[in-house]
């Protein structure tokens, strides 16, 4: 595992600038990596796009959905015996389906996932991210400078796979650690 220094910008001008800073100040291309990072949600990391395979909305949604789904049964066979034999069926798949579209909505939670959890972490923006392998000694605190001085946001410290020039594990779903 490298250790591994990563600034986001918002601007590509500002990125171009750090790109040329960190070469002057002896950093090899073998060390740096510039890549684009899409906004949290974009960044494909499933076969049909998204980056997390539920929403944390969602969460308990399926549960409270069946148990409604499940009382509206029951209320649609009540009122169907009542009715008749024939209405039992309908008022069954009625009840039923209006039990379930109810429950479901009940057990949303919002359109805000909750601050962070370990499959849903708290994510950054978007934008032209570079990575700095800061394995030599005194090459930490020079990454970090030429990044602060050219407008990075969210610069931070992480660890990772680096090979043949760039960050090989990078999951755009994990927070760095800023400071």
């Amino acid at each position: 595992m490298s250790r591994i220094v990563c600034g986001r910008f918002d601007r590509h001008i500002d990125a171009d600038a750090a790109l040329e800073r960190l070469k002057r100040d002896g950093f090899a291309r073998s060390e740096v990596d510039a890549f684009y990072v899409g906004p949290p949600g974009q960044n494909a990391r499933l076969p049909i796009g998204g980056d997390a395979a539920s929403d944390a909305g969602s969460r308990g949604a399926a549960r409270s959905g069946t148990i409604g789904a499940l009382a509206g049964l029951a209320v649609g066979l009540i009122v169907g015996s009542l009715i008749g034999v024939h209405a039992v069926l309908l008022a069954c798949g009625l009840g039923a389906l209006a039990g379930a579209f109810a429950g479901v909505m009940v057990g949303l939670h919002g359109g805000r996932a909750p601050e962070a959890t370990r499959e849903h972490p708290v994510e950054s923006r978007g934008g032209r991210l570079i990575a700095v392998c800061v394995d030599r000694a005194g090459a930490e605190r020079l990454a970090m400078e030429a990044l602060r001085a050219n407008n990075a946001r969210d610069v931070g410290v992480t660890h990772g796979e680096w090979r043949d020039g760039s960050w090989r594990d990078f999951d755009p779903r994990t927070p760095l650690a800023t400071g």
